[in-house]
């Protein structure tokens, strides 16, 4: 019988040599401090200074404040900041909240209806609208595309300048327009410090 040669062993990438090593690792790790015990949240580190830090200070503040998490089940659709509890989305969607305005995006073009809607949401939270219902339609007219509409208002609330105003939405409950329309649940307005 012949005898089996096992396969010869996987080169090894050549190595820096250990005192190498150890620098290249004492440089990279020198400003790394070991995390207190315990169960604690480590707050993110500042920026660096500059244009580029401050717009990315600027652009970590805002989806912070605004990033919407959104759920799909079937035609309905909800979205919400985070805090904002399922009872209340619940509500928003079963006609619990009474829609204080109106806002109708039937027969638009798409980049006519987001700046009707943004235009909306903005004069909504100056005149501190709390609830408001949008009207996007189902999409029927829109073909293999879907509700064209509804799914500019969905972005259109997950981004900026209306995320910082949108709490949460919630398709609204059918006696409201149902799967073709929004209940939207506006931040509260911070109050004007006075001089």
């Amino acid at each position: 019988m012949a005898q089996r040669r096992s396969p010869p062993p996987p080169a090894t990438p050549p190595t820096l040599g250990d005192e190498a090593e150890r620098r290249l690792f004492e440089r990279e790790f020198a400003g790394v401090r070991p995390l207190p015990p315990g169960p604690t949240r480590v707050a993110p580190s500042a920026s660096a200074p500059g244009p580029r830090g401050s717009a990315r200070a600027a652009f970590r503040k805002a989806s912070q404040e605004s990033a919407l998490a959104v759920e799909r089940q079937g035609s309905r659709v909800t979205g919400a900041s985070f805090g904002v509890s399922h009872e209340t989305l619940r509500e928003l969607g079963r006609g619990g909240m009474r829609a204080e305005a109106t806002c109708d995006l039937h027969g638009l073009r798409v980049e006519a209806a987001r700046m009707r809607l943004e235009r909306f949401i903005a004069e909504s939270v100056a005149l501190d609208r709390r609830a408001v219902l949008v009207i996007c339609g189902r999409g029927v007219h829109s073909g293999l595309a879907g509700p064209v509409l509804l799914e500019m208002a969905v972005r259109t609330f997950g981004q900026p300048p209306a995320a910082q105003h949108v709490l949460a939405f919630a398709s609204a409950a059918p006696a409201q327009g149902g799967e073709g329309a929004l209940m939207v649940l506006l931040r509260r307005r911070r109050p004007t410090p006075r001089a």
